[in-house]
């Protein structure tokens, strides 16, 4: 009842009264005028925030209204209470109920607050996938409860965060899970998991909580999934998406992308496939030289991860899904995320890395608040040196900048959190460096040919090199 009397307080300061009489009925239909007033209310703001030039506003908004378009596609199936905490937990509180705490600490620190965490309790996992990027994490450490509910007590009421996502290791492994999404149930919990553990009973229970969504890791079809993450790893998959599907839960689908399962998963079939198995949102992320047996022959060629964006932003327009892109969505995100800018990623140690891939760290929330972390010298001379380009195809501090992690890592004294990652900006940084280099050539020439897709206009990009790169051929 709370968050319904906060969001009748916003809608009656927005002048959105005809909505009040509405907020008692939760019928699809119902929802989704609701959500098509909020909509209205948030695209307007993107649009006065924004900095760029119109051609890339366009195209962000076109990604964010995905967001919208999947709510009226997804919301008739969905259980009751995922339809309630939908509406209330991401289109009222994590993009409108914030906003007070934002413009306070904006206020007080001269910038926006990011606008989600990425909390990661545990390590631990029972699987023992191909290239993970946790492998060399202590799978014994974990946050207690009492750590969690503190730290996402005062993600809401200091940062205005009511989003959060869960990874790991394998969140679903993590003794107190329950306990915190029903405790934190005014917040949207997004959580990559291998699906594994989502037996009938965890499937209702996801369903009945209404405020957690599983993105479940498949890697393209039956022989790509099973090749990294096990035999029977593929039908374990579709099992668990067909519970929840059953149940009524809201889930999605999370791919690693390398160079041997590119084929797979960028072209329509795959999409098609996670559609009829009832995904309402998928994750591509690039397969990055951490954790288990780094690996460069692993790491997708500068065509293949052009090719990803250009399958991206194809099958937004033509397939009823919400599909983001780590790396490749740079231009519409205006950058790089981490480093507290959008969001930071905070391990089983109590450590708070600038992002899930950027795996070093100083300081623990053990010892300081997330503001005081947020404001620390490492933090804060990253989000002032972003975007680190002017070309945002290319936002990414360790793949696409590798010199810049390796010169923040070392003048701030940062170290591995994982005990292994120092290797990328030392026995694999040339391996890093001339990845970026390639990727930099390869969009050079693909916007001389008058080629390019996506945000970015064409002509505004830059053609500097990496310095690492350039020193690398020096």
């Amino acid at each position: 009842m709370a968050s319904v009397q906060r969001m009748k307080s916003y809608l009656m300061a927005k002048g959105m009264h005809r909505l009040l009489p509405l907020l008692g009925d939760h019928s699809p239909g119902t929802l989704v005028r609701v959500i098509e007033a909020l909509k209205d209310t948030a695209m307007r703001r993107m649009a006065s925030n924004h900095t760029g030039d119109e051609y890339t506003l366009q195209k962000r908004l076109e990604a964010s209204n995905g967001f919208f378009e999947m709510a009226r596609r997804k919301l008739p199936e969905l259980h009751p209470n995922t339809r309630r905490r939908l509406c209330e937990n991401l289109f009222f509180n994590a993009m409108h109920l914030g906003d007070e705490a934002r413009e306070r600490y904006k206020d007080k620190h001269g910038e926006y607050p990011p606008f989600f965490l990425t909390i990661s309790p545990t390590m631990a996992c029972n699987l023992r996938c191909t290239g993970c990027y946790a492998w060399q994490y202590n799978k014994g450490e974990e946050l207690s409860f009492e750590e969690m509910d503190r730290i996402l007590t005062e993600a809401k009421e200091e940062l205005g965060v009511y989003f959060v996502t869960l990874s790991g290791g394998e969140p679903t492994m993590y003794r107190h899970l329950w306990d915190v999404v029903e405790k934190h149930n005014d917040m949207f919990f997004q959580m990559y998991t291998h699906g594994h553990n989502i037996d009938e009973a965890a499937a209702r229970r996801i369903a009945e909580l209404g405020n957690l969504y599983p993105a479940i890791s498949i890697e393209g079809g039956q022989p790509e999934t099973d090749a990294r993450r096990g035999p029977g790893a593929y039908r374990k998959v579709l099992d668990a998406m067909g519970r929840l599907h059953e149940a009524g839960a809201l889930y999605g689908f999370s791919v690693t992308h390398t160079r041997y399962n590119h084929d797979a998963v960028c072209g329509g079939e795959f999409f098609d496939d996670m559609v009829e198995h009832g995904a309402a949102f998928g994750w591509f992320f690039q397969y990055i030289m951490y954790g288990k047996d780094p690996n460069p022959e692993l790491v997708p060629t500068a065509e293949q991860r052009y090719e990803r964006l250009e399958a991206v932003w194809r099958f937004r327009r033509e397939k009823p899904l919400l599909v983001f892109d780590f790396w490749n969505d740079g231009e519409c995100v205006q950058g790089c995320l981490a480093w507290g800018r959008k969001y930071v990623h905070i391990i089983p140690s109590g450590y708070v890395e600038p992002c899930v891939f950027v795996h070093f760290a100083k300081e623990n929330i053990r010892e300081k608040s997330l503001v005081e972390i947020l404001q620390s010298p490492a933090f804060k001379e990253a989000r002032r040196r972003q975007p680190f380009t002017d070309d945002l195809r290319r936002p990414c501090p360790v793949i696409d900048h590798p010199d810049v992690l390796k010169e923040i890592v070392e003048r701030y004294g940062l170290f591995a959190t994982d005990g292994a990652s120092m290797a990328m900006i030392k026995d694999l940084h040339p391996v890093v460096c001339q990845r970026a280099e390639e990727w930099r050539a390869y969009l050079a020439e693909v916007d001389r040919k008058g080629g390019r897709i996506g945000c970015h206009p064409p002509g505004a990009h830059s053609d500097s090199m990496p310095a690492c790169a350039r020193s690398a051929g020096d």
